[in-house]
């Protein structure tokens, strides 16, 4: 008897310590398929080339980028915390290549559709989109 229980025991010690913690849907290492910025009249890639790579872990995002368009250059990089409720997603910027940004929280709406990720934003303390508002689209990496 003592050793059915002791063995029973033994099981759902194994059973608890093989459970895993639940990952963000977000995790992982994202490409840029698409973008257009409410500050800009081009896209990527239709007019803009380059590329940019988005990655998350549990509690940071990090991205880098390089693009051209026209006769203009630009490297694109920045990293922080985020937080993720549904798809209400805060950005707390820690470091960007805009050096404004650095200190900011910007609010965005997340859409994952399979392997592809959508971001908007601004978007206000209700969650509302900006009448104007940029849109960048991913798929993740395998």
């Amino acid at each position: 008897m003592k050793k059915t229980i002791f063995l029973g025991l033994i099981i759902l010690l194994i059973i608890g310590s093989c459970t895993q913690e639940k990952k963000s849907p977000i995790e992982g290492a994202w490409k840029m398929i698409y973008a257009k910025s409410r500050t800009m009249e081009e896209t990527y890639p239709a007019q803009v080339q380059g590329e940019q790579i988005k990655m998350w872990s549990k509690e940071h995002f990090t991205f880098v980028g390089h693009f051209e368009w026209d006769t203009l250059s630009q490297d694109s990089y920045g990293w922080g915390t985020y937080t993720l409720n549904g798809n209400e997603y805060e950005e707390n910027i820690k470091l960007h290549v805009t050096k404004s940004s650095i200190g900011q929280t910007v609010r965005m709406l997340i859409e994952i559709q399979n392997d592809t990720l959508i971001q908007r934003w601004p978007a206000d303390e209700n969650w509302v989109l900006a009448e104007e508002f940029s849109t960048e689209k991913y798929i993740r990496l395998k």
